[in-house]
């Protein structure tokens, strides 16, 4: 069986991530994509809570962990 289109779509970015960085990843997707909804009220839920140092924290963590691969 192939894979399921949440799997294509997770790997899909997953190497995009890899070969592009987070940032030409977003970019490359925003290409194709015309994007919806309210950008802005999503993230404030997305890290309702969240203070900038854990953002800051998770985000050395991905580096960290994309160095040792």
């Amino acid at each position: 069986m192939g894979l399921s289109l949440a799997e294509v779509r997770n790997k899909g970015w997953e190497i995009l991530v890899k070969e592009l960085g987070y940032s030409g990843a977003t970019k490359f997707i925003l290409l194709y994509e015309a994007g919806k909804g309210n950008y802005v009220e999503e993230r404030r839920e997305l890290f309702k809570g969240t203070s900038v140092e854990d953002i800051v924290a998770r985000m050395k963590g991905q580096e960290e962990k994309k160095v040792k691969e």
